[in-house]
């Protein structure tokens, strides 16, 4: 099928997440915050999250760079002197860039004032800023709190689930932010975005329609809008697309990309890895394009040729989630494993539902002969990922090894239960002239 991506046989098998398209095309418009929107206020100079389309978008083609309000004057709401005086002291730190300061006298503030809900949201984009989504998102939950339904502040808070991974929640916050009269494009595309990780093809192309209505001849919302029909069953009209792109803007890197995605999907490596060099050099600086190339490096058992592009995203984009991830994963397998660790704590810090570090992180620990500290990174494994055998079996066996055996082999027999009745399919799959695609735990 066109452009579908192909699994990793040099690996001796590819696991689900490894058989899959990752998903970080997604998350690069997210990542980049405009500097040029006007900030908006909600009774007092408030920081607002917005997002600037200017490179390249899927998933992580982004790279969010916050925009924080520069004007400190008038007092917050609900504040009174001790909660104002704080509040001003902070707004004068996050302008000279000392967070840490900053974020100290929002908190001094708010125990003052504890219904300042602008504060608490300023103080939510000042975590966002350091990328420490949990801490904020229950900032921005208790701006919600305080003003429930508020377009800005719900767009904040849906913008910094979306970041952590939490698409789902993530919706019905940017949706509220569609009300914002500066942002309610933003948020439709936002909720594509999130509806494209879900893989709820159809609604992500209704809402990404939404967002080409204001910008018809964006390559990025195009190139996005190719991988949802193309994915969703509508081929035809991803095709349509992206002849449009290609008539129309014949060097996008977007272009090259999907070019390159398509010879991937047939097979055909060197000429992906060509559209893909192409790519970078029709703009070398945009976020996910080095990803595409280090990818493909990956998937072919091209270790060593990996690093050096997962090192330029990274580059590009700090907050590169699943970058970290691969690096984690390259370092472990080649027995670098001080680093995996390294690597996959850093995914996991930013984006706490990656499934797959969590399994990661688990084997570097048993590499380590740790085996005790893997077991409950094996459980969330299990947990985030109910369709992938792999983490079961490494708990399994990870519970015999420390002499539960009886809670081990229960383990063990699930899986291999789960495996069998796979294997049934795919032979019943065979018979019907179709390629199975299971592969068995290593």
């Amino acid at each position: 099928m066109f452009f579908r991506r192909v699994s990793d046989a040099s690996q001796g098998g590819a696991t689900e997440h490894e058989s899959a398209v990752p998903s970080r095309d997604r998350e690069g418009a997210v990542e980049a915050i405009s500097r040029t929107h006007p900030f908006l206020t909600v009774g007092a100079p408030i920081f607002v999250i917005t997002l600037w389309y200017g490179g390249l978008r899927p998933e992580r083609l982004w790279s969010l760079a916050l925009f924080v309000s520069l004007l400190f004057h008038g007092p917050l709401s609900g504040s009174g002197d001790t909660g104002q005086t704080h509040f001003r002291r902070a707004g004068q730190l996050a302008q000279v860039g000392k967070l840490d300061a900053a974020i100290g006298e929002y908190l001094s503030g708010l125990k003052a004032a504890p219904d300042a809900y602008d504060a608490y949201n300023n103080l939510g984009v000042l975590y966002f800023q350091k990328q420490e989504y949990p801490r904020a998102i229950a900032a921005f939950r208790e701006a919600d709190r305080l003003r429930p339904k508020d377009p800005e502040i719900s767009f904040n808070l849906g913008l910094a689930l979306f970041r952590s991974g939490d698409y789902k929640a993530a919706i019905a916050y940017l949706i509220l932010g569609i009300g914002s009269k500066d942002h309610s494009s933003d948020a439709h595309y936002l909720v594509g975005l999130c509806y494209y990780e879900l893989k709820e093809w159809k609604r992500a192309a209704e809402e990404l329609e939404l967002t080409r209505q204001n910008r018809p001849e964006s390559d990025e919302i195009l190139y996005l809008l190719v991988e949802a029909y193309r994915t969703g069953g509508e081929p035809q009209k991803g095709l349509e697309i992206f002849a449009h792109l290609l008539r129309n803007i014949p060097d996008s890197p977007f272009v090259h990309k999907l070019a390159g995605l398509a010879h991937d999907a047939v097979n055909q490596p060197r000429e992906a890895e060509e559209e893909f060099k192409k790519a970078i050099a029709a703009s070398p600086a945009m976020p996910e394009l080095h990803f595409a190339l280090e990818y493909l490096y990956w998937r072919e058992g091209r270790l060593n040729d990996a690093i050096a592009p997962f090192l330029a995203e990274i580059q590009i984009s700090p907050d590169s989630a699943e970058s970290y991830f691969y690096l984690g994963d390259i370092a472990l397998k080649q027995q670098r494993t001080e680093q995996a660790l390294s690597h996959f704590q850093t995914t996991l810090r930013l984006k706490p539902s990656h499934g797959e570090a969590y399994f990661g992180l688990g084997r570097a620990y048993v590499q380590l002969g740790k085996l005790q500290a893997s077991i409950e990174l094996f459980r969330k494994a299990v947990q985030l990922l109910p369709g992938n055998v792999e983490p079961q079996y490494w708990l399994g066996r990870t519970l015999i090894g420390l002499g539960r055996k009886a809670e081990g082999q229960h383990i063990l027999s699930k899986v291999q239960e789960t495996y069998t009745t796979k294997h049934k399919v795919d032979r019943e799959t065979l018979s019907r002239g179709v390629s199975p695609t299971v592969a068995k735990p290593e």
